[in-house]
């Protein structure tokens, strides 16, 4: 592109050129030049979501099951604001996407819609990066994927319409922000891990997403087998290890007995790329007493959340494949005393519904309709829960085939976020059907986003754990004793709404009901609601 152009058609070519695909986003004033551009000549698929927050959950799913950096778009002023919560979300779940953001004319500073928009991103944890002239496009573009890349959280692509407007001789751009890199151990560093592993009889090994990110399941693996350590993983890591005959599942407050008895036991926890923070170590308490040797890539988390007595700013993988490097070649002893016949039987026999106790109700278990989706949803999946009480089992006994079919929306303690996030996550893993999982507070704040599944006909199934209530300040309200209406939301016939709204849906209102859920998801339409009447008063794991 040699001639000169508008800076509209600079910003599509300059999107394209980062090998962008899908967009999705909510139109206005600030961006649909640019969209329109992109659809007509670089035959980008634009998803149009019903809110903008809605559009920047839809990229973030996108970017969590396909590991690319996931694209959405809103205009100026309101579109932007709409999308702070998630916004807020993605940015501490640390989810890489790029927002292009329309903003005011910039010799207009009163206009209707005008908000300092880099002052608005700031609190969120997300960068800003500010389209600086109609020259300048290409570079700020690849600056801004370069960025949400290497930093691992959204960046806003902040485009004034009047550098929009303007015009420009389009040139590649030639920028390039270097992504995160395989560091290996410091040889000192290394030196003190292997002599506190070496000195331990008990050793265990936990896994968090810095290892997933690093590929490093092999690796730990050859390592845990060396020493003699079971493994588990934090929530991010979710069933990195399943299959394996010493995987202690997720460590912290959803773990399992088995697992909490072995934790407890163990004298020394290895931790790669996990952050350890009080979900993980149930505040501290199955850190007691142990050894703590803390490997992560980022220096900033080490250390972060607890008191270790060993810290090494390393890749996992490289860290994991060195540490069996020197056990080799200093001919280490095996010294774990934890992989036992007797664990291996425990951890084989397990059962959920040892787990917790019979509870009486008219209406569904939300452990058993957890368990019953478990059973019969294609084990091939994408698993994506919303925020609230029906998670934690969803958490501890919903399974998938590897830690990035699974995504969770709690990292700002936000309900609302799961069924945009659902959408994307569709959209980028079509391959595989997508299950949601949320509550009917939850969905009540995000049901406008059923119109874009019904739109795009997405192979999602919707599980509403529908109890009437916002289940976790119920708990609240029988506990102080006083306000016990102000929980309760009533009887909502989430599957006529959804009907409504062009989605297949069914209900199910009593436990004996739930054998119709296998022959739905067999036969499911795209996408499907199932509506579940659960009692908010049901025990949850914990």
């Amino acid at each position: 592109m040699s001639k000169e152009v508008s800076g509209h058609v600079a910003l599509a070519q300059a999107l394209a050129d980062q090998q962008v695909t899908t967009v999705f986003g909510v139109l206005g004033e600030g961006n649909i030049h640019v969209l329109a551009e992109l659809g007509e000549n670089h035959d980008v698929r634009y998803v149009k979501a019903a809110r903008e927050d809605g559009a920047l959950l839809m990229a973030g799913g996108y970017a969590a099951v396909t590991g690319r950096v996931g694209v959405a778009s809103v205009t100026h002023g309101p579109g932007l604001t709409n999308t702070i919560t998630a916004l807020t979300h993605l940015s501490r779940a640390r989810i890489p996407i790029v927002v292009f953001a329309g903003d005011t004319d910039t010799r207009l500073p009163f206009g209707r819609q005008h908000i300092d928009q880099a002052a608005l991103v700031a609190p969120t944890g997300a960068g800003i990066q500010q389209l600086r002239s109609a020259d300048a496009i290409a570079d700020d573009v690849a600056r801004a994927f370069g960025r949400a890349r290497a930093e691992r959280r959204p960046i806003v692509l902040n485009a004034p319409v009047d550098v929009q407007r303007g015009t420009t001789t389009y040139t590649p751009s030639q920028v390039q922000v270097a992504s995160p890199q395989a560091v290996a151990p410091d040889v000192a560093a290394l030196d003190l891990a292997v002599g506190a592993i070496a000195a331990a009889r008990r050793p265990i090994i936990v896994a968090g997403h810095g290892a997933v990110l690093a590929d490093a399941r092999k690796s730990i693996l050859t390592l845990a087998g060396r020493i003699g350590a079971p493994v588990a993983t934090t929530l991010r890591a979710k069933d990195f290890f399943r299959g394996e005959s010493f995987d202690l599942g997720i460590c912290g407050t959803l773990s399992h007995g088995a697992a909490v008895d072995t934790i407890t036991a163990a004298d020394c926890l290895i931790a790669f790329g996990a952050s350890l923070n009080p979900d993980t170590t149930a505040n501290g308490s199955l850190l007691e007493g142990k050894r703590i040797v803390h490997i992560d890539l980022e220096p900033a988390q080490l250390g972060r959340h607890t008191d270790v007595s060993v810290a090494v700013q390393a890749d996992a993988n490289r860290a994991a494949s060195t540490l069996v490097e020197w056990f080799d070649e200093l001919d280490l002893p095996r010294n774990g005393g934890l992989c036992t016949d007797d664990l291996r039987t425990r951890l084989a026999d397990f059962d959920p519904h040892n787990e917790y106790p019979p509870y009486e109700t008219e209406l569904v278990d939300s452990r058993e309709l957890t368990l019953v989706l478990d059973e019969v949803f294609p084990r091939e999946r994408t698993y994506v829960c919303d925020s609230g009480l029906f998670m934690l089992p969803g958490y501890a006994w919903l399974h998938v085939s590897e830690p990035t079919a699974f995504v969770e929306t709690v990292d700002f303690g936000s309900i609302g976020l799961g069924l945009a996030t659902a959408i994307g996550a569709a959209m980028g893993r079509p391959d595989r059907p997508t299950l949601l999982t949320v509550g009917d507070g939850g969905l009540t704040m995000e049901l406008q986003e059923l119109l874009t599944a019904a739109r795009y006909g997405l192979d999602v199934v919707v599980v509403v754990f529908n109890d009437g209530a916002y289940g976790a300040e119920i708990a609240v309200t029988d506990r102080i004793g006083k306000g016990h209406d102000l929980a309760l939301l009533g009887d909502v016939n989430f599957a006529a709404i959804a009907e409504g709204m062009g989605v297949k849906a069914i209900r199910i209102e009593r436990s004996d009901q739930l054998s119709a859920i296998p022959e739905a998801i067999r036969c499911h339409h795209r996408p499907l609601l199932i509506d579940v009447r659960t009692d908010a008063r049901t025990p949850v794991p914990r």
